[in-house]
């Protein structure tokens, strides 16, 4: 099993979870207001830094952690400059 967390913009959360369910995986937690800093800069949800993120979590079989990464890698691809959705894959060594 693996988690995987993804960091999205919070416009983009709607879509991100679309292409969560497109790929069979209903099962998933949020954390809305993410503030931070990275690759595309400060999001701090300030007039300075404008924007926030939201942390998706959700928990997949191995072979499924494959394809849905890649869906993922795919679609922040057609995101605009300035915009990052980034994805983390971690080991789930228990789930009850």
């Amino acid at each position: 099993m693996k988690m995987l967390m993804i960091i999205c913009p919070e416009n983009r959360q709607q879509e991100v979870r679309e292409l969560i369910a497109k790929h069979n995986v209903h099962s998933y937690s949020e954390i809305p207001n993410v503030l931070g800093e990275g690759k595309t800069g400060k999001h701090l949800g300030t007039h300075v830094f404008p924007g926030k993120s939201v942390l998706v979590f959700t928990v997949v079989a191995a072979a499924k952690k494959d394809e849905l990464v890649q869906a993922l890698k795919d679609y922040n691809e057609s995101l605009f400059e300035g915009e990052g959705l980034r994805v983390f894959a971690l080991p789930v060594e228990s789930l009850f």
